[in-house]
């Protein structure tokens, strides 16, 4: 089985939904946690494999790093094309290190050009004319723009991307997505361009961009590549089965919700959600970690739900990292002491300390609760379902859904 794809995510929740895309399209998908040590175990068992990185908020130097890392760990699986997978909501400031991590995986490929595609249909996530939108509204106009971590200013990705990189920055807009896009895309080239933002608004454009760039050494952008990939690669002759292992859902199973999100999405789901559930006391973490998390430990529910999501204007300002490392402790301790199999995570930095807390480092889709978002099941002792939720994912009863499905 070849290896077609091998992408690097910038959190674990991207990783995951691009994962489960691509899992859902019939490609026989692997998930990594952290820069793997050896691949040697996977090698011809996977058509594609997702390395899940904790880089999207970090400083631009150490992304780089850890990118091209990951990228140097995943060459012996000799993958026919390299992604590099950020959110389709193009989560980063405008120091941020999209475009710097562009740069240091244009160098380790070789590649000369690259194109970039945030566009998300499916998820409400479009671009025109280099504009992002989320559900027809402009990116800085949506809940976006008041991210805690990465505040989306402004909606034109050329102009946000170029305050990143020095490199010429380009825009295949939708006409040209839908005229001759190959041509477009080396005239672009002939004028120095090596990076071009790729328009799309439907997923027809996403099957025309992977079309026209299913050879490049190197993809970036958001799932929808695993949206339209997999049909060029049918089409080719490049894909096998992926198999029909599908375990059977066990709604007996210990099971926790963990909501760390603070996105509007996430607190409509936890609203419609009816299991009880217990909130982070911030003030007493900050005072008391081990004190917070005892009192959480002592909880009941089936499911237990923990939830720290606060609305806009009551988050408290500098415990995000005390709640990271809390949900990351819970976690640990719940299937250790408590004998919980199955965890529902939503949020991309609680998802990433829930993962790292747990050790686990290698995981496979089962199945897709929502577009987007995945239940897996972890590789190793013990197995654990698994399904990792971006915040603003998921239907309204997704937290129902996923204990459903996973």
């Amino acid at each position: 089985m070849e290896c077609l794809l091998a992408a690097i995510a910038d959190d674990f929740t991207g990783g995951s939904d691009l994962a489960g895309m691509l899992r859902e399209r019939g490609v026989k998908t692997l998930l990594l946690f952290g820069v793997p040590e050896s691949v040697a175990g996977w090698k011809g068992r996977y058509e594609a494999v997702v390395v899940c990185l904790k880089t999207r908020s970090v400083a631009a130097g150490e992304a780089r790093a850890t990118a091209v890392a990951a990228f140097e760990a995943v060459q012996p699986l000799w993958p026919r094309q390299t992604l590099f997978k950020y959110c389709s909501t193009f989560d980063s400031t405008p120091q941020g290190n999209i475009g710097p991590v562009t740069e240091a995986l244009l160098a380790a490929t070789g590649a000369k050009f690259t194109v970039h595609l945030p566009a998300l249909p499916v998820n409400g996530r479009t671009q025109y004319l280099g504009h992002l939108f989320v559900n027809g509204v402009l990116l800085d106009e949506s809940p976006l723009r008041d991210h805690p971590l990465n505040p989306m200013t402004d909606a034109n990705l050329v102009r946000w991307l170029g305050l990143q990189t020095e490199r010429k920055i380009g825009l295949l807009p939708l006409r040209e997505v839908r005229g001759s896009l190959r041509e477009q895309a080396e005239e672009l080239q002939t004028a120095g361009v090596e990076m071009a933002l790729v328009d799309a608004v439907e997923d027809r454009d996403l099957e025309l961009a992977a079309e026209a760039f299913a050879d490049l050494p190197l993809l970036c952008g958001g799932s929808g590549w695993g949206v339209a990939l997999p049909g060029v690669w049918r089409r080719r002759g490049w894909m096998g089965g992926a198999g029909s292992d599908v375990p059977v859902v066990e709604e007996s199973v210990p099971t926790a919700v963990l909501a760390g999100s603070c996105s509007a999405m996430t607190l409509r789901q936890l609203r419609v959600f009816s299991a009880p559930q217990h909130t982070v006391d911030v003030v007493g973490l900050l005072r008391d970690r081990e004190g917070e998390l005892a009192r959480l430990l002592a909880v009941e529910g089936r499911p237990l739900v923990v939830r720290s999501s606060a609305e806009k204007g009551a988050q408290q300002e500098g415990a995000a990292a005390e709640i990271e490392w809390l949900f990351g402790e819970l976690a640990r301790r719940l299937v250790a002491e408590k004998g919980v199999r199955r965890l529902i995570v939503a949020g991309g930095e609680t998802s990433g300390a829930v993962v790292s807390a747990l050790g686990v480092r290698a995981a496979e889709v089962i199945r897709v609760i929502d577009p987007g978002v995945p239940a897996l099941r972890t590789m190793g002792e013990p197995m654990l379902r698994l399904v990792l939720k971006s915040g603003n994912f998921g239907a309204e009863n997704f937290f129902a859904k996923a204990i459903e499905n996973s």
